[in-house]
């Protein structure tokens, strides 16, 4: 869009298209913003995340060629170790052009860009690197933080396999558990552990929260309480299941593809196997898609069975757009009866987008399981069943 047409513009659903400029700031300045409306603020606050992006890619580009990092670290009143760790910073995104030109356009923020940065930037060559964001460029400015961050570990895994083995063992060597004081009273207790074990760990403390009586406590409050009661050997034992998928090729050791760890994304070939060397089997079948399409039979009934297909075709995580938490309730998109319990029309959602799709949103299928959201301001967005 051309600046000469946003001066004689006004505040509209298709300013969002347009790329940052004086004449978008211009614009931002002279609203009021306390007269916004509903649909204006969602508009005003894409256009203010565009300017920021870009503003941030203006300063990571003149940092780049600072070399007194001293004398602009007291210019901008900040230790010169973080202006220095930030001059790092763009280095490393020399890397990465196309993904640092979508943050001069305001497609791709700050934060998202850093994501990938982390993962790749051990990688062992520029190919490789490139290789990633050749993958990722047009896919990452539809992509969340989280969803991005599990991208990438993924590519990365496929790209550099046994690199990527090597830093995971390195990685877990420095396994550890930390304090930190907070205000009016409280810690903060941090354990950096291992993904597989990790999650074994936090989905013991959820089943421990369930079984805690109705009271007025909240689920943080409770799995809190379940973490002390386990800890001081209050709780009762339980089995804690893990689910992880993996590709046949990769259970043979023919690839050393990533497998996939519920709940949390990634994990090397070589944990994987480890983990199905004691677990249990289940066949999934993928479509010309690469997305779940049949489970094996195991000791269920068919309809557990087909709730199980319907949390492995999402990647076991919420089907609403942009959120990352755990499936935690299953619907029918389009009401029973009317809407028959097949795959397509099945989806999991965590509680919160559960009770919106029945509340104020809208959603739809198509037969390939595409899903079809609409919000109470009209704005659409679609999600696709989780492709391995």
């Amino acid at each position: 869009m051309q600046v000469g047409i946003l001066r004689g513009m006004e505040l509209t659903r298709e300013l969002e298209k347009a790329e940052p400029s004086g004449a978008l700031l211009d614009l931002l300045a002279g609203l009021d913003l306390d007269a916004l409306s509903a649909d204006e603020r969602v508009t005003v606050t894409i256009l203010a995340r565009k300017i920021k992006a870009f503003a941030d890619y203006v300063e990571l580009t003149v940092l780049r060629s600072v070399e007194d990092t001293a004398e602009l670290a007291m210019a901008i009143t900040e230790p010169e170790q973080t202006v220095a760790r930030r001059k790092e910073l763009t280095e490393d995104l020399r890397t990465l052009p196309r993904l640092m030109d979508q943050l001069r356009q305001g497609r791709l923020d700050l934060r998202r860009l850093e994501a990938v940065r982390d993962r790749v930037r051990n990688l062992p060559s520029v190919a490789l690197i490139t290789e990633v964001e050749d993958t990722l460029v047009e896919a990452a400015p539809g992509l969340t933080h989280s969803q991005l961050g599990r991208r990438t570990t993924a590519l990365v895994a496929q790209a550099d396999p046994t690199g990527y083995e090597q830093r995971h063992q390195k990685a877990k060597a420095e396994r550890r558990v930390e304090i930190r004081p907070l205000p009016d009273g409280m810690a903060q207790l941090t354990a950096v552990l291992p993904a597989v074990e990790a999650r074994m760990v936090h989905d013991l403390l959820c089943a421990d929260a369930k079984d805690l009586p109705t009271d007025e406590r909240t689920t943080d409050q409770k799995r809190a309480d379940a973490f002390l009661d386990r800890f001081l050997g209050q709780a009762k034992e339980r089995d804690v299941r893990v689910h992880v998928t993996i590709s046949m090729e990769t259970l043979m050791g023919l690839t050393e593809d990533p497998a996939l760890l519920e709940g949390y994304g990634p994990i090397s070939a070589d944990t994987a196997r480890e983990l199905a060397m004691d677990g249990i089997w289940r066949a999934i079948l993928l479509d010309e898609h690469d997305h779940a399409d049949t489970i094996g039979k195991h000791t269920y009934r068919p309809g557990q069975r087909l709730k199980e297909l319907v949390g492995v075709r999402a990647g076991n995580i919420c089907s609403a757009p942009g959120c990352t938490r755990p499936i935690q309730e299953g619907d029918h998109v389009t009401p029973w009866p009317k809407g028959h319990t097949t795959l397509p029309n099945l989806k999991g959602l965590c509680t919160r987008h559960h009770h919106l799709k029945h509340d104020t949103h809208k959603a739809t299928v198509d037969n390939d399981g595409t899903l079809h959201w609409t919000t109470p301001l009209n704005r659409s967005y679609t999600t696709t069943p989780h492709k391995y």
